[in-house]
């Protein structure tokens, strides 16, 4: 048991002393999807990126579809793009509000202009699409979101990336998407690091 511990905190040290230099901004509103902002952003910071969770109508606390209460990092008015190297956009609920907010969607145009990291899961690619930035690009969302994006070309993938923009399917294609982002941002070898570590289908 002692060993076991031992290991652990030796797993531990070896994520604090990874250099977390790229910033990624998650933006939450009331009704997002749990495991989708939750489990991504587990991943991402255990492959060693920086994410903050965002609360994007300056709220003190975030609730999740799920009833899952998030105190976030940052209100929405304390940041800007320059200081961040790309945003992420979990699903759910959240997304159809986060339509509605200009400085969501300058936000999210501010990032694409610089052809920063672009990643959104399930409901959230609807937000790029709505900004055109689906348009004519290989991307996979929620079935059905597809109305919401006319242009783009829907794969039935768990992940797709296109470029500096990664998208996922639902809640269940989680570690798919997270790992696609790792890839992006940090390459290959990096991901597979963190799938190693995480025993990603080990026992299969």
């Amino acid at each position: 048991m002692r060993a076991f511990f031992s290991a652990i905190i030796s797993y531990n040290k070896s994520i604090d002393s990874e250099m977390m230099d790229l910033k990624i901004v998650c933006l939450l509103a009331d009704g997002f999807e749990d495991i989708e902002a939750l489990g991504t952003v587990a991943i991402l910071r255990r492959g060693g990126i920086l994410v903050d969770l965002v609360s994007v109508f300056n709220t003190p606390k975030v609730v999740g579809a799920f009833k899952i209460t998030v105190i976030p990092d940052k209100m929405m008015n304390e940041i800007t793009d320059k200081e961040y190297d790309g945003v992420f956009i979990p699903g759910g609920g959240a997304v159809k509000i986060m339509q509605g907010s200009p400085a969501v969607l300058k936000l999210i145009m501010a990032f694409a202009a610089k052809k920063k990291l672009l990643a959104a899961i399930c409901a959230g690619p609807i937000l790029l699409g709505t900004l055109g930035l689906l348009d004519g690009i290989r991307y996979t969302s929620f079935p059905s979101t597809e109305t919401f994006i006319p242009k783009g070309i829907r794969i039935a993938s768990p992940s797709v990336i296109a470029d500096n923009i990664i998208t996922g399917a639902g809640a269940g294609c989680v570690f798919e998407f997270a790992y696609d982002v790792i890839t992006v941002a940090l390459g290959k070898e990096k991901a597979e690091e963190v799938k190693k570590r995480m025993l990603y289908h080990v026992y299969e």
